[in-house]
Protein backbone atom coordinates (compact mmCIF):
# COMPACT_ATOMS: atom_id res chain seq x y z
CA UNK A 1 0.00 0.00 0.00
CA UNK A 2 3.08 2.70 0.89
CA UNK A 3 4.23 1.31 -2.58
CA UNK A 4 0.92 2.51 -4.13
CA UNK A 5 0.91 5.97 -2.33
CA UNK A 6 4.20 6.40 -3.77
CA UNK A 7 3.76 5.22 -7.06
CA UNK A 8 0.81 7.97 -7.40
CA UNK A 9 2.86 10.59 -5.87
CA UNK A 10 5.64 9.43 -8.85
CA UNK A 11 3.24 9.83 -10.98
CA UNK A 12 1.39 12.92 -9.85
CA UNK A 13 5.10 14.86 -9.80
CA UNK A 14 5.01 14.10 -13.91
CA UNK A 15 1.48 15.16 -14.40
CA UNK A 16 0.83 17.78 -12.35
CA UNK A 17 3.79 20.17 -13.92
CA UNK A 18 3.18 18.71 -17.78
CA UNK A 19 -0.96 19.36 -17.13
CA UNK A 20 0.25 23.21 -15.70
CA UNK A 21 2.25 23.44 -18.87
CA UNK A 22 -0.64 22.45 -21.09
CA UNK A 23 -2.93 24.79 -19.63
CA UNK A 24 -0.12 27.54 -19.97
CA UNK A 25 0.37 26.75 -23.39
CA UNK A 26 -3.66 26.65 -24.56
CA UNK A 27 -4.59 29.58 -23.01
CA UNK A 28 -1.42 31.32 -24.66
CA UNK A 29 -2.01 29.92 -27.93
CA UNK A 30 -6.09 31.03 -27.71
CA UNK A 31 -4.75 34.47 -26.69
CA UNK A 32 -2.47 33.98 -30.00
CA UNK A 33 -5.12 32.68 -32.49
CA UNK A 34 -7.56 35.48 -31.19
CA UNK A 35 -5.47 38.57 -31.43
CA UNK A 36 -4.28 37.41 -35.00
CA UNK A 37 -8.06 36.64 -35.74
CA UNK A 38 -8.97 40.19 -34.52
CA UNK A 39 -5.98 41.48 -36.42
CA UNK A 40 -7.49 40.11 -39.90
CA UNK A 41 -11.00 41.66 -39.27
CA UNK A 42 -9.47 44.59 -38.40
CA UNK A 43 -7.03 44.69 -42.08
CA UNK A 44 -10.18 43.59 -43.48
CA UNK A 45 -12.43 46.47 -42.67
CA UNK A 46 -9.73 48.33 -43.39
CA UNK A 47 -9.51 47.73 -46.85
CA UNK A 48 -13.18 47.57 -47.24
CA UNK A 49 -13.75 50.99 -45.43
CA UNK A 50 -11.08 52.64 -48.33
CA UNK A 51 -13.29 50.94 -50.76
CA UNK A 52 -16.62 51.37 -48.84
CA UNK A 53 -16.30 55.57 -48.02
CA UNK A 54 -16.95 56.34 -51.66
CA UNK A 55 -19.78 54.46 -52.05
CA UNK A 56 -21.23 55.60 -48.89
CA UNK A 57 -20.64 59.14 -49.82
CA UNK A 58 -22.18 59.24 -53.08
CA UNK A 59 -25.16 57.41 -51.22
CA UNK A 60 -25.32 60.35 -48.83
CA UNK A 61 -25.25 62.78 -52.33
CA UNK A 62 -27.90 60.85 -53.94
CA UNK A 63 -30.26 60.93 -50.89
CA UNK A 64 -29.17 64.52 -50.31
CA UNK A 65 -30.37 65.14 -54.21
CA UNK A 66 -33.14 63.39 -53.92
CA UNK A 67 -34.26 65.39 -50.71
CA UNK A 68 -33.63 68.58 -52.86
CA UNK A 69 -35.49 67.21 -55.84
CA UNK A 70 -39.09 66.45 -53.97
CA UNK A 71 -39.37 69.69 -51.45
CA UNK A 72 -41.86 71.95 -52.85
CA UNK A 73 -39.70 74.81 -54.18
CA UNK A 74 -37.69 72.43 -56.40
CA UNK A 75 -40.90 70.73 -57.64
CA UNK A 76 -42.93 73.05 -58.40
CA UNK A 77 -40.58 74.86 -60.69
CA UNK A 78 -39.29 71.53 -62.80
CA UNK A 79 -43.04 70.65 -63.17
CA UNK A 80 -44.96 73.79 -63.99
CA UNK A 81 -49.16 72.94 -63.91
CA UNK A 82 -49.07 74.74 -66.91
CA UNK A 83 -52.57 74.01 -68.63
CA UNK A 84 -53.19 71.16 -66.59
CA UNK A 85 -56.29 71.11 -64.22
CA UNK A 86 -55.79 70.10 -60.29
CA UNK A 87 -56.04 66.24 -61.05
CA UNK A 88 -53.50 66.16 -63.90
CA UNK A 89 -51.05 68.30 -61.68
CA UNK A 90 -51.50 65.85 -58.86
CA UNK A 91 -51.03 62.94 -60.90
CA UNK A 92 -47.77 64.32 -62.06
CA UNK A 93 -46.96 65.52 -58.97
CA UNK A 94 -47.33 62.22 -57.17
CA UNK A 95 -45.35 60.45 -60.25
CA UNK A 96 -42.59 62.82 -59.72
CA UNK A 97 -42.12 61.83 -56.36
CA UNK A 98 -42.81 57.96 -56.75
CA UNK A 99 -39.74 58.37 -59.78
CA UNK A 100 -37.56 60.08 -57.38
CA UNK A 101 -38.10 57.82 -54.35
CA UNK A 102 -37.58 54.76 -56.51
CA UNK A 103 -35.18 55.75 -58.31
CA UNK A 104 -32.81 56.08 -54.51
CA UNK A 105 -34.48 53.28 -52.59
CA UNK A 106 -31.23 51.51 -53.03
CA UNK A 107 -29.53 53.77 -51.05
CA UNK A 108 -31.13 52.76 -47.69
CA UNK A 109 -28.57 50.03 -47.46
CA UNK A 110 -25.71 52.36 -47.01
CA UNK A 111 -27.60 54.47 -44.44
CA UNK A 112 -28.57 53.95 -41.06
CA UNK A 113 -32.04 53.04 -40.41
CA UNK A 114 -33.29 56.12 -38.36
CA UNK A 115 -32.17 58.20 -41.41
CA UNK A 116 -33.55 55.99 -44.09
CA UNK A 117 -36.67 56.01 -41.73
CA UNK A 118 -36.53 59.81 -41.47
CA UNK A 119 -36.04 60.22 -45.07
CA UNK A 120 -39.30 57.92 -45.84
CA UNK A 121 -41.26 59.64 -43.51
CA UNK A 122 -40.37 63.15 -45.07
CA UNK A 123 -41.25 61.67 -48.78
CA UNK A 124 -44.71 60.18 -46.65
CA UNK A 125 -45.66 63.77 -45.01
CA UNK A 126 -45.00 65.34 -48.64
CA UNK A 127 -47.22 62.97 -50.62
CA UNK A 128 -49.78 63.29 -47.36
CA UNK A 129 -49.79 67.10 -47.98
CA UNK A 130 -50.22 66.87 -51.93
CA UNK A 131 -53.26 64.93 -51.51
CA UNK A 132 -54.79 66.74 -48.95
CA UNK A 133 -54.25 70.03 -50.93
CA UNK A 134 -55.89 68.31 -54.12
CA UNK A 135 -59.07 67.41 -52.02
CA UNK A 136 -59.35 70.46 -50.92
CA UNK A 137 -59.27 72.07 -54.32
CA UNK A 138 -61.99 71.71 -56.95
CA UNK A 139 -61.01 69.15 -58.96
CA UNK A 140 -61.58 70.94 -62.34
CA UNK A 141 -59.67 74.60 -61.23
CA UNK A 142 -56.40 75.61 -62.78
CA UNK A 143 -53.45 73.33 -61.65
CA UNK A 144 -51.50 76.67 -60.48
CA UNK A 145 -53.88 76.58 -57.62
CA UNK A 146 -52.90 73.24 -56.29
CA UNK A 147 -49.76 74.55 -56.87
CA UNK A 148 -49.81 77.64 -54.50
CA UNK A 149 -51.50 75.32 -51.92
CA UNK A 150 -49.08 73.18 -51.97
CA UNK A 151 -46.35 76.08 -51.17
CA UNK A 152 -48.59 77.20 -48.60
CA UNK A 153 -49.27 74.09 -46.85
CA UNK A 154 -45.81 73.60 -46.50
CA UNK A 155 -44.30 76.98 -45.51
CA UNK A 156 -46.95 76.03 -42.59
CA UNK A 157 -45.41 73.03 -41.53
CA UNK A 158 -43.17 73.27 -38.66
CA UNK A 159 -40.63 71.47 -39.02
CA UNK A 160 -40.28 71.45 -42.91
CA UNK A 161 -40.25 67.20 -43.25
CA UNK A 162 -37.90 67.97 -45.94
CA UNK A 163 -35.75 70.24 -43.91
CA UNK A 164 -35.52 67.62 -41.00
CA UNK A 165 -34.63 65.10 -43.41
CA UNK A 166 -32.19 66.83 -44.59
CA UNK A 167 -30.39 67.70 -40.85
CA UNK A 168 -30.61 64.14 -40.05
CA UNK A 169 -28.62 63.18 -43.06
CA UNK A 170 -25.66 65.96 -42.53
CA UNK A 171 -25.29 64.85 -39.04
CA UNK A 172 -25.58 61.35 -39.82
CA UNK A 173 -22.78 62.28 -42.84
CA UNK A 174 -20.72 63.91 -40.06
CA UNK A 175 -20.24 61.02 -38.08
CA UNK A 176 -19.49 59.29 -40.32
CA UNK A 177 -16.24 61.24 -41.62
Amino acid sequence: MANDIGGFWEILKIVLPALIVFITAYFLFRDMLENDQRRREFEFRVIHAKEMTPVKLQAYERLTIFLERISPESMLLRHSPHEMTVVEYHQVLLSAIRQEYEHNLSQQIYVSTILWETIRGAKEKLVTLINRSAEELDQNSPGYELSKKIFNEYLDEDPAPVALALADLKKEVGKFL
